[in-house]
C-alpha cells in the first residue's frame, strides 16, 4: 500500500481559481499597474481562513465571506494604502461572484485561493492572452509530478480524504494536492466529509489514478 498525506470535481475548482484570478490580475491593472497589492491582501485573507477552519470548521465559510464583507465596510479605518479600500472591494466582488457556493465546504475555498494566489505570478512575465494555456498546463504538470513520486501502478492501494459528497458521489483527495470525484452506490452512506480512507486505483492514466474506489477507512 502507498500512503499518502494527506459535489465539486478538481476541474472546477481549478476554473474557479483560474477566473478568480483573471478578474484580480485586471483589476489590479486597473488600480495600480505593475504593483501587487492585491495579490498581498489576499494572501493575509487566505491566512484569515486557514485559522477560521482551525478554530471551528462547520462556521469557517459563513465567517470568511462575513470578513471580506468587514474589509470592506472598515475599509476606510484599517486601511495600509490610499488604494486598499479598492483591493478590497475588488476581491469581495469576485469571492462572492465564484465562491458563495463553496460556502460549506471552507477547505475547498482554502484550496481554490491558494491555487489563486500561485497564480498571480504567472501574469508578471506572461501576456493576457497566453495565460489559460500556460496555467492549465502547469496545473497538469503538478498533478502529473505528485502522482509520478509515489511510482503509482494499477491497483494500488493509497491514502485519501473525503472533501466532498453529494448523493452517491464521492470526492476523494490524494497527495494533498488533486481530486477525484467518483460514485460509491454501495458506499457512500457509510462515508464523511473529512474522514481519513484508503482507496484502490482501478484506471490511470499518464501515471495519474484517473478512476478510484472506496475499500476501507484508515
Amino acid at each position: 500500500m502507498v500512503e499518502v498525506k494527506g459535489s465539486c470535481s478538481e476541474d472546477k475548482m481549478w476554473n474557479t481559481a483560474h477566473e478568480i484570478a483573471k478578474i484580480l490580475v485586471q483589476e489590479q491593472q486597473n488600480i495600480e499597474a505593475n504593483k501587487d497589492g492585491i495579490r498581498s491582501e489576499l494572501g493575509k485573507i487566505v491566512a484569515y481562513l486557514r485559522a477560521a477552519i482551525n478554530r471551528n470548521k462547520s462556521e469557517a465559510g459563513t465567517s470568511f465571506f462575513k470578513y471580506l464583507k468587514a474589509l470592506v465596510d472598515n475599509s476606510q479605518s484599517i486601511k495600509h494604502s490610499e488604494k486598499t479600500p479598492s483591493y478590497y472591494r475588488s476581491i469581495h466582488k469576485a469571492c462572492n461572484q465564484h465562491l458563495i457556493e463553496f460556502q460549506s465546504n471552507p477547505d475547498q475555498i482554502l484550496e481554490i485561493l491558494g491555487w489563486t494566489f500561485r497564480l498571480f505570478n504567472y501574469f508578471k512575465v506572461t501576456p493576457l492572452e497566453d495565460f489559460e494555456e500556460l496555467s492549465a498546463l502547469n496545473r497538469k504538470l503538478e498533478i502529473q509530478t505528485a502522482a509520478k513520486s509515489q511510482d503509482l501502478k494499477l491497483d494500488d492501494e493509497i491514502e485519501a480524504e473525503i472533501t466532498n459528497k453529494s448523493g452517491n458521489k464521492v470526492t476523494y483527495k490524494m497527495f494533498n494536492t488533486f481530486t477525484k470525484t467518483v460514485k460509491e452506490p454501495k458506499k457512500s452512506q457509510l462515508l464523511e466529509l473529512g474522514q481519513q480512507v484508503i482507496v484502490k486505483i482501478t484506471e490511470t492514466e499518464n501515471g495519474v489514478p484517473k478512476k478510484v474506489k472506496y475499500i476501507r477507512h484508515k
